[in-house]
């Protein structure tokens, strides 16, 4: 009886000590909220351990960009690697309460929002433990690189695209003197997170955006850039720029190379875009060397001034010279041969479409020269017809280039006079579309830039 009584009181007090025993671990800790690039800041943990006992460990594990080293460590092994930082006690201190601190450093490199778990695990009652505080975040760098590294992460996790399908269309209108309206559509299906668009554009040409559809846009040597961290859910993403000339150009139609990627899993995606010139049938086309088009056939214009020119052609003048000097001019000009038809301006222009004042080429001057071109199109206008439409009196000549009708005035040598032609042209008559210069070399056409290099000559806006 005695026996049985003194072990229900041991087991009496085995459950009191245990009752007494509390396992209500606290951790509090000050991380920085943000941090700039290459900086550093040290951190306090305050750990009320209770009556944990024994082994324990502290864990911190950081993003990449991101270190730790130890400031204080109250008894603990310290070391870090890959990420983790490890404070290890073979016994905690005895004090319920006590603190660790150490310092986080930032990399150059580093920048958007990094995480911080920390972790303090221990023995109690022959089990191990864990107290997990929630994770925390740390901005790193500015504001913008903050936002960009948050976007891209968080669209990681859509970026598999295995049944991704993507077809990139370019589409090349003229819009302007030398100015080209540049469209790309991506038709696409299943296709989600980043993606990019890189256009390569031609040599003596920048770029302005017109339209996104939600990506940055950038430029820089000769290479404009479309980013995506989420492409837009369309089936159809389009997007637009306007090439500009930085210098001036033969107008030729402008060749651009470029591509479309996007992820698929790890892999990069790329697909180059079809290339071309389209015009719409709503718009009024333009020559591919930027001025004016006169496709038109401008059927009633003509009619109307060669019928004014009928009404008003005045008879022949009459030469008043003598009779002496009659027969002796007679006598003097040769008769026709029979066997060829004598070439008259009237009778050639009966065979071809240019008017005789004007010719198919350059007049066969040497060296470099410039001239200015005023107008161009598909069909040959008669030169009342020309003069009319733009009430442009002055001399000009036609050229058949690459299946254009383009019309070019003036004669210069220095580039800084066909500029100052091309001033006064454009200021005088508000009809033509944009007057610009065209280079030649021995009568051939070169581009601008070609001919400045060649004579060592300064180019001006």
């Amino acid at each position: 009886m005695t026996r049985t009584f003194f072990i229900g009181i041991q087991i009496l007090g085995f459950l009191i000590f245990s009752l007494g025993q509390k396992e209500e671990v606290k951790i509090e800790h000050n991380p920085p909220e943000s941090m700039g690039a290459a900086e550093e800041a040290v951190v306090t943990v305050e750990l009320d351990k209770s009556d944990v006992t024994g082994f324990a460990k502290y864990q911190i594990t950081v993003d990449q960009g991101l270190s730790i080293e130890v400031v204080e460590s109250a008894g603990a092994s310290f070391t870090f690697n890959n990420g983790k930082a490890k404070f290890i006690w073979m016994a905690l201190p005895a004090n319920e309460e006590f603190s660790i601190s150490y310092r986080i450093l930032t990399t150059g490199a580093a920048k958007g929002k990094k995480a911080l778990d920390s972790r303090f695990s221990y023995i109690y009652e022959n089990e191990r433990k864990n107290h997990d505080l929630p994770t925390h975040y740390i901005n790193v760098g500015t504001a913008q690189e903050i936002l960009a590294e948050s976007i891209k992460e968080s669209m990681e996790e859509k970026t598999w695209n295995d049944q991704a399908v993507a077809t990139p269309k370019r589409e090349v209108r003229p819009d302007g003197v030398n100015q080209w309206r540049v469209t790309v559509d991506i038709e696409k299906e299943g296709l989600t997170g980043f993606a990019k668009i890189e256009e390569n554009l031609p040599e003596g040409y920048t770029a302005i955006d017109f339209k996104s559809s939600g990506a940055v846009f950038s430029s820089m040597d000769q290479v404009i850039k479309y980013v995506w961290y989420d492409i837009p859910e369309n089936n159809v993403v389009t997007i637009s720029y306007k090439l500009l000339p930085v210098i001036a150009l033969n107008g030729d139609e402008p060749v651009i190379e470029g591509t479309f990627s996007y992820l698929e899993g790890e892999e990069t995606i790329e697909i180059p875009i079809s290339s071309g010139v389209e015009m719409m049938a709503d718009e009024t086309p333009k020559d591919t060397a930027g001025a004016e088009v006169l496709d038109e056939p401008l059927a009633e214009i003509e009619e109307e001034v060669m019928a004014r020119e009928e009404k008003a052609t005045p008879a022949p003048l009459v030469e008043t010279t003598s009779k002496k000097s009659e027969k002796l001019e007679e006598e003097a000009t040769p008769e026709p041969q029979d066997e060829e038809e004598p070439i008259t301006a009237s009778s050639e222009e009966s065979k071809s479409p240019t008017d005789a004042n004007i010719i198919d080429v350059p007049q066969p001057e040497t060296g470099v020269f410039y001239r200015v071109q005023i107008a161009a199109g598909k069909n040959n206008l008669k030169k009342p017809v020309f003069e009319k439409l733009y009430n442009f009196e002055e001399g000009y000549k036609l050229e058949n280039h690459k299946g254009w009708f383009k019309y070019t005035t003036g004669y210069h040598q220095v580039y800084k006079s066909a500029r100052d032609d091309r001033k006064r042209i454009t200021s005088k008559y508000d009809k033509f579309q944009g007057p610009f210069v065209t280079a030649y070399n021995d009568g051939e056409r070169i581009s601008v830039q070609e001919a400045l290099m060649i004579t060592s000559q300064k180019w001006y806006p």
